[in-house]
């Protein structure tokens, strides 16, 4: 049986309004869509890439421990100063030190770049002063003078094929079981410590090696710091408003 005032209360239904706010209201998330829209426009819009001196500074801070240590850089030969080892009251740790620095010594005069040897005794040294626990037992001296030697060879572009050794070579050299490239990356980090060090290297200087941004300039080679030294003119000029010519 069909229910006669169920279809006639149906029919007679209105039909809804369109928006079920007042018209301010309707205005304000009119109003707040648009504002939202534009953000999301904002926010995928591609970024606009930075000045090219901007990248070359923040890599040459990386590389030499800041932007007053950039304005400060020179390509000054390195040379034997200073570089004595420390007196250490700890037998163990005065004979691990000597151990170190003896291996350091021995791998050295195998290259032909003198100021290198200046530089692994000076990164010894270093490491001691801030953390003398990786240097220390109980790792082998071998194995912390093989992570010094790739890691201050890495910092001057002169590890891996093309430098001064491979990581291979270098591991047979001082008879280690495993190869040097680790124990480089857990001294490099000792050494740079908290520094923001993800940065991109410029394309003018793409003809360069990778340098391993250890944040010591007295750590680089002359040679290295006479390139970056012009690199570095080069990136004041430009921000500066400059001519090249």
């Amino acid at each position: 049986m069909i229910d006669t005032e169920y279809i006639d209360y149906t029919e007679g239904l209105a039909t809804p309004p369109e928006h079920l706010v007042c018209s301010e209201c309707a205005q304000l998330l009119t109003r707040t869509n648009m504002i939202l829209e534009r953000l999301e426009a904002e926010l995928t819009r591609p970024a606009a890439p930075r000045p090219e001196h901007e990248v070359a500074l923040d890599w040459l801070a990386a590389l030499c421990g800041g932007h007053e240590a950039v304005t400060a850089l020179d390509a000054a030969p390195l040379v034997d100063d200073a570089l004595d080892l420390p007196v250490v009251e700890d037998a163990a740790g005065r004979t691990q030190l000597a151990a170190v620095a003896a291996l350091l010594d021995e791998v050295a005069a195998d290259f032909p770049v003198e100021e290198v040897g200046f530089a692994l005794r000076r990164a010894l040294l270093r490491l001691w002063e801030i953390d003398p626990l990786v240097i220390d037992r109980p790792a082998a001296p071998a194995q912390v003078a093989a992570g010094i030697v790739w890691m201050v060879l890495g910092a001057n572009g002169l590890a891996g094929p093309g430098g001064l050794v491979t990581a291979t070579a270098l591991k047979e050299r001082l008879g280690l079981r495993t190869m040097p490239t680790a124990h480089g990356k857990q001294l490099a980090a000792a050494l740079r410590g908290f520094w923001p060090w993800q940065t991109q290297r410029p394309w003018g200087m793409r003809d360069l090696p990778d340098l391993e941004p250890l944040g010591y300039p007295d750590l680089l080679v002359s040679s290295v710091r006479r390139r970056l030294v012009r690199l570095r003119d080069q990136a004041c000029l430009a921000r500066d408003g400059g001519s090249p010519r």
